[in-house]
């Protein structure tokens, strides 16, 4: 296997990229920009090679486009390093406004599901990809984003298709070993960047030829993200192993809560303001997050201990 430099890329999309969670303002679906703003603080303090925001882990459903575009000019003005937004609509014109604004806010490049929602075919999906870049065609790179639990997939036919089109590069949020096997060839013929959205998977990722992560757990936990990819790079084995038991014993408290609630919960455990959940849980999982609150304290005081040296 090949060992992974820690710059997986010359240019694009690459490394450890959080996935911002998005606070919101107390009683209304609106952005609490100074809770953004702090958020973007402690990221760039951790190193992380990049920020996206109004991701999934971002929420991005649960704003106005008008709100995402304030929010990421403040954000980009205030990170000290690239910012990227995810401009995904469930319609063509607010996507290509969403982008118009990242362009002059200074941001790095945007990513782009098929609509949100509703299903398509892929001759549908390629249409909406090629109508959305000729539209903004030249403003700032475009990446794809594949996450098929949330929208239609992208077939790796249609990544083909769209990366020889001019598309940058393309996330993949599917987890599907078999899909993201093809994608590196796919992407390597092209030069394009390929990024994982699955931490679990990361490691064996990374060495396969991914050009990072986009990690929703590294809107909380950047420190563990930017440690367990230098220890990828380095192929230290014994921090690989240790780092990825941290990292699935994060995941796996995720995996059992409406995503991104545990990441926000655990910002907030960080002294983050990070704001409330969208929607409240049953009582089961009221009493598992308090659970969570009880674990979270001495399983940090752990991966603070075994990230010496890796941070």
């Amino acid at each position: 296997m090949k060992t992974p430099s820690r710059t997986a890329s010359d240019s694009g999309l690459s490394g450890v990229v959080a996935a911002s969670i998005t606070p919101r303002s107390a009683g209304e679906s609106k952005v609490d920009l100074a809770g953004l703003l702090e958020t973007i603080d402690f990221l760039c303090l951790a190193r992380v090679d990049g920020i996206v925001l109004f991701g999934s882990t971002g929420e991005f459903v649960h704003f106005e486009t008008t709100d995402r575009a304030r929010a990421l000019s403040l954000a980009v003005k205030r990170s000290r390093c690239p910012v990227y937004a995810n401009v995904s609509h469930s319609n063509l014109d607010s996507a290509i406004a969403l982008a118009d604004e990242a362009s002059r806010a200074g941001a790095e490049g945007v990513l782009l599901m098929p609509p949100v929602y509703f299903r398509y075919d892929q001759e549908t999906v390629h249409q909406y990809f090629v109508e959305f870049l000729d539209a903004i065609r030249g403003l700032l790179p475009v990446y794809l984003y594949n996450i098929p639990m949330f929208s239609t997939g992208i077939s790796v036919e249609t990544v083909a298709g769209l990366l020889a089109a001019g598309y940058s590069g393309i996330k993949d949020s599917s987890g599907d070993l078999a899909y993201f096997t093809q994608l590196v060839e796919c992407c390597a013929s092209s030069g394009a960047s390929l990024l994982t959205g699955s931490e679990r998977l990361y490691g064996r990722f990374r060495g396969a030829g991914a050009s990072g992560i986009i990690s929703g757990v590294a809107s909380a936990m950047p420190d563990l993200l930017v440690g367990y990819d230098k220890a990828l790079c380095a192929a230290d084995q014994d921090a690989i192993a240790r780092l990825a038991t941290r990292v699935e014993e994060f995941v796996a408290w995720c995996d059992e809560f409406p995503a991104p609630m545990i990441v926000r919960e655990a910002a907030i455990l960080r002294g983050l303001r990070a704001g409330a959940a969208a929607a409240p849980l049953g009582p089961v999982l009221r009493g598992r997050l308090e659970e969570f609150r009880g674990w979270f304290p001495g399983w940090l005081r752990t991966v603070e201990s075994e990230l010496v040296g890796w941070r």
